[in-house]
């Protein structure tokens, strides 16, 4: 199952038996924990919930075996498993154990396959997979977050924060709670807020101005670099970053060219999907000549400064200048 029936699962009362938690997306796999631990009494929870880390074979049935105290079940989470452990009888074992107990075994990334109790637990139907969630479900997390505490987000300033943080849920809660502390109840995430309190502010600004060049508005793309070159010491960087999304771009135009579409092309792309999306899309317009060529005059500013030739700044606004968007 994935996690989205599995929190139905919780939100139903219906968690029984075992079940194994295993994925990339350690975020909302504590977010799943945390909602059952919820299905214990807090007043209860100091005797009738274990929390345990890498296990032997004794500890952990010993705390499956432990009966309920002033309630009727018991909530056993396992992070991690001890190696060496028999886990063909550790199976055997959770197929019988005491129905008053819940047991989650919580594993770190992706759990072995290969494993004989990982192999039994799928087969059951009870592995829950927490993968990477699709950029859909990470603005609506955003919007009801923000929603919660009393701050204003749309669903494009929405994709437009998930652009540039990532999809890695633990960054964007932290990001995003950045931007809900600045605003405060009643206040509305912007653009605007976000190049200012983002971690990535300065990669905002060059992601906005490259939109700005990809769409043709050359004229706001060039007052876009201006502002950004204002501090001449950052030329440098911009130019590296300028260079590593092109780049992107030219490997998606690549892929594009042996006939896949835009969508496709960026999925086979290593990174955040949707700068890989937005790089691909944006990369139609051109040829992977012209994009080669761009991506090696933008490698060639360093140089050039190392060398003794054009100034950064300089080099950097011809570049751009010069291309044909």
């Amino acid at each position: 199952m994935n996690h989205n029936d599995f929190f139905k699962l919780i939100a139903a009362d219906g968690l029984r038996g075992a079940y194994l938690l295993q994925g990339e997306e350690e975020f909302v796999k504590a977010s799943a924990l945390k909602a059952a631990e919820k299905l214990i009494p807090e007043d209860f929870r100091a005797f009738n919930m274990s929390v345990l880390y890498e296990p032997d074979a004794d500890a952990l049935t010993e705390a499956c075996e432990t009966l309920p105290l002033f309630g009727d079940r018991r909530l056993v989470v396992c992070n991690g498993l001890a190696s060496g452990l028999d886990y063909p009888k550790l199976a055997d074992y959770i197929e019988k154990m005491p129905e008053s107990s819940i047991l989650l075994i919580n594993i770190k990334g992706a759990a072995d396959s290969k494993n004989s109790l990982v192999k039994r637990l799928r087969s059951a139907g009870r592995e829950v997979e927490f993968d990477e969630l699709p950029l859909s479900d990470i603005i609506k997390w955003c919007m009801k977050t923000a929603n919660k505490q009393g701050a204003a987000l749309d669903s494009d300033t929405a994709r437009t924060f998930a652009g540039l943080v990532g999809t890695d849920m633990t960054a964007i809660s932290n990001e995003l709670q950045k931007l809900i502390d600045t605003v405060g109840p009643g206040g509305t995430i912007t653009r605007d807020v976000i190049s200012r309190c983002t971690v990535g502010s300065i990669e905002f600004q060059v992601f906005a101005m490259i939109d700005c060049f990809t769409a043709g508005k050359v004229r706001d793309g060039m007052r876009a670099l201006h502002g950004l070159l204002e501090d001449r010491d950052a030329a440098l960087g911009i130019a590296s970053f300028l260079e590593s999304r092109f780049k992107l771009m030219l490997e998606g135009r690549k892929l594009m060219d042996g006939g896949l579409s835009a969508q496709t092309a960026a999925a086979k792309l290593e990174g955040n999907r949707y700068a890989n999306t937005k790089a691909c899309t944006a990369a139609k317009k051109y040829s992977s000549a012209k994009l080669a060529e761009l991506v090696g005059n933008l490698a060639n500013v360093g140089y050039g400064v190392v060398s003794g030739g054009a100034a950064a700044v300089d080099a950097l606004e011809k570049i751009m200048a010069g291309f044909e968007w």
